[in-house]
C-alpha cells in the first residue's frame, strides 16, 4: 500500500473517505472533541450525529456521513472511547489508537474503497504527537490493510486491500513530525508484512535452502553480512542436534547467520544475538502429528521469519547497534533416513541429547543455535519459537511466554511489550523443569521424564541449559504466530509477532 503525508484543509481535500478519530462525549453531553470539530466545516453533521446517539465516540464504534459536495466523498468517524490527557495511560492509548485505525481500514475496505484519507489532528496527535501519531498509524494501516494473496487468482472487490493512505494535516509546521513518524511506521509495517509473507508461503514453495535464499538476497540489498552453512560446514561445526531433525527430509537444513555491524554502533559489552526457530515444516518426523491440523506446521518456522525481518526494519532505521541474527532451519520428515526416538545426537558445544520424541525438534536445532551464539560474546541473547502446545494451554492467544536467566533482560523485554501492544508473559523456570529433563543415557532429553503439565517451561528449561554464559531470554510465540481468528490488525494466518516487539526493544537499547 502507498502511504502519503498531506497538508491540507479537511473541507476541501478530495478523496473517496475521510478517517476522523473522535473521543467518547462525557456523561453530561459535552463533546470532548469540540475543539477539533470546530475547525472543520463539517461540525454541524458531527455534532448532529453525536446529539442523535447515533454516534458516541465509543471505542471500535464507526459512522458513515456523506457531507455536501467538495471535499471527501465520505467521512468516517471512528470512535477513541474516553480519552484525556490521564485516560487512557500511554501505552493503552498507543494500542487503542491502532486499534481504531485497523476498524477505520476495515469500514473503508467493506465498500471495496482503494484509498483512504486519516486526519491526525484532534486527539491523537494532541495526546501522543505528531511523530508519534503519525507512526503508530502508519503502523496500523499497513497491519490492517495486508492480506496474502500471492496464491489467489481472483478476489471480490470487497476483499481487496486499499492501495494508498493519505496522512492528513491542516498545519505545515508539522509536516516534518509527520513524515518521520511515518517513515519509521511504514518501515516497521512494511517488514511485519514481510514476516507474514514468508509465514504464509506453503512449505513446498519455501524449504529450507529457499528460505535462506531469501535471506541472502536480503542480506545483499541491506548491505549486509549473511553466511549461509550447508550440511558439509553443519558437519564441520558440529551441529548435530540440526543435521538430525533434517536427516529425514529430502531438502537438508540450513544454517543462516546475518550480522549487521555500523560504524557507529555501541561497542559495550558484544551484540544483541537475534535467534529465530525456522522448522519449515513439521510433521513430528517419525513421532508424526495427527492430520488435524498438521497443514498449520508452515508456521513453524516464524521465529525465523521474524528475526530476519527484524534485522531488516533496525538496519532501515540505521540504529546504532551491533545485531546478529541466528537461523537454524530444517524440515522434520519422516522417511527411512529419519531419525529416530532414542537416538542420542551431539550439538556444537560437546552436550549430547537423547531424542526421546522426534516432535519435539524445534529446540534441538535452537540448542545447536544458541550454543554457537556464544562465540559472539553477547550482551543479550533472544530466541523466538513456535515452540509448545503447552503455551496455548497456558495464555491461550492472549501473549507469549516469556521466560529468561536475567531480570533486568526480561524487564527491558516487558516494557517493549508494553509500549507495542505484542504482550508477553512471564513464566517460571523452577528447579523441577531441569530435573525433568535429565537423561539416563545424555546429557539432556528433549522432552521431559515425567510429561504431565507445565510443558512450555520444561521446553524453556532445555534451551536454558544451551544459553549458557550469557543473558538470554526465550519467547515461546506457538500461541501467537497464526491466530485462528481475524482481529483489526492481524488477519488469520501468520502475525508477525515479535517483531514491532524486537524493534522496539532495540530503539530502546539504541537511546
Amino acid at each position: 500500500m502507498e502511504l502519503n503525508v498531506r497538508v491540507g484543509k479537511l473541507e476541501a481535500e478530495k478523496s473517496a473517505a475521510l478517517a476522523l478519530m473522535l473521543p467518547q462525549e462525557s456523561a453530561n453531553g459535552d463533546l470532548r472533541s469540540t475543539g477539533f470539530i470546530a475547525k472543520t466545516i463539517h461540525a454541524g453533521l458531527i455534532t448532529r450525529i453525536y446529539r442523535q446517539k447515533d454516534f458516541a465516540g465509543k471505542l471500535e464504534e464507526t459512522a458513515w456521513l456523506y457531507p455536501p459536495e467538495g471535499g471527501a466523498e465520505r467521512l468516517l468517524l471512528v470512535g477513541l472511547g474516553v480519552w484525556n490527557h490521564k485516560t487512557p495511560k500511554e501505552n493503552e492509548a498507543r494500542q487503542n489508537a491502532q486499534l481504531v485505525i485497523g476498524n477505520a481500514v476495515q469500514a473503508a475496505r467493506k465498500l471495496a474503497m482503494e484509498d483512504l484519507h486519516l486526519c491526525l489532528d484532534g486527539p491523537l496527535a494532541e495526546r501522543l504527537g505528531y511523530r508519534t501519531a503519525a507512526q503508530l498509524a502508519a503502523e496500523a494501516l499497513l497491519l490492517a490493510n495486508y492480506r496474502f494473496l500471492k496464491y489467489k487468482s481472483n478476489l471480490p472487490n470487497n476483499e481487496k486491500p486499499l492501495r494508498r493512505a493519505t496522512l492528513l494535516i491542516t498545519d505545515k509546521q508539522h509536516e516534518q513530525e509527520v513524515k518521520e513518524g511515518c517513515r519509521i511506521g511504514q518501515i516497521i509495517g512494511e517488514w511485519t508484512c514481510f514476516a507474514r509473507d514468508l509465514q504464509n508461503t506453503p512449505s513446498n514453495d519455501l524449504p529450507p535452502a529457499k528460505l535462506a535464499e531469501i535471506a541472502a538476497v536480503k542480506a545483499a540489498e541491506l548491505k549486509i553480512s549473511c553466511q549461509i552453512y550447508d550440511e558439509k560446514k553443519l558437519r564441520e561445526l558440529g551441529m548435530g542436534a540440526l543435521l538430525g531433525v533434517g536427516q529425514g527430509s529430502v531438502n537438508p537444513p540450513r544454517f543462516v547467520v546475518l550480522e549487521y555491524h555500523p560504524a557507529n554502533a555501541r561497542q559495550e559489552n558484544g551484540p544483541i544475538v537475534l535467534v529465530g526457530k525456522g522448522i519449515t515444516f513439521d510433521s513430528g518426523g517419525l513421532s508424526i502429528k495427527t492430520a488435524e491440523g498438521m497443514e498449520q506446521m508452515k508456521f513453524d518456522m516464524s521465529g525465523a521469519a521474524v528475526v530476519l525481518a527484524t534485522i531488516g526494519a533496525i538496519v532501515q532505521l540505521q540504529l546504532p547497534l551491533h545485531v546478529i541474527g541466528l537461523m537454524p532451519m530444517a524440515e522434520n520428515m519422516p522417511s527411512g533416513s529419519a531419525q529416530r526416538p532414542g537416538d542420542i545426537v551431539r550439538t556444537c558445544n560437546g552436550k549430547t541429547i537423547e531424542v526421546a520424541d522426534t516432535d519435539a525438534e524445534g529446540r534441538l536445532i535452537l540448542a545447536d543455535a544458541l550454543a554457537y551464539a556464544q562465540r559472539f560474546k553477547p550482551k543479550a541473547v533472544i530466541d523466538l519459537a513456535t515452540l509448545t502446545g503447552a503455551i496455548y494451554g497456558a495464555l491461550g492467544e492472549t501473549a507469549a511466554g516469556l521466560f529468561g536467566n536475567d531480570a533486568g533482560l526480561i524487564t527491558r523485554i516487558k516494557k517493549s511489550a508494553e509500549r507495542t501492544g505484542e504482550r508477553v508473559w512471564e513464566m517460571p523456570l523452577f528447579p523441577e523443569f531441569f530435573d525433568y529433563m535429565k537423561s539416563d543415557v545424555a546429557d539432556i532429553r528433549n522432552i521431559a521424564s515425567k510429561p504431565s503439565g507445565g510443558g512450555a517451561s520444561k521446553g524453556a528449561a532445555f534451551l536454558a541449559t544451551f544459553a549458557e554464559g550469557y543473558k538470554w531470554a526465550h519467547l515461546d510465540i506457538a500461541n501467537m504466530a497464526h491466530p485462528k481468528e481475524d482481529k483489526p490488525l492481524v488477519p488469520r494466518g501468520g502475525s508477525g509477532y515479535g517483531m514491532r516487539l524486537l524493534v522496539q526493544l532495540c530503539r530502546d537499547w539504541a537511546e
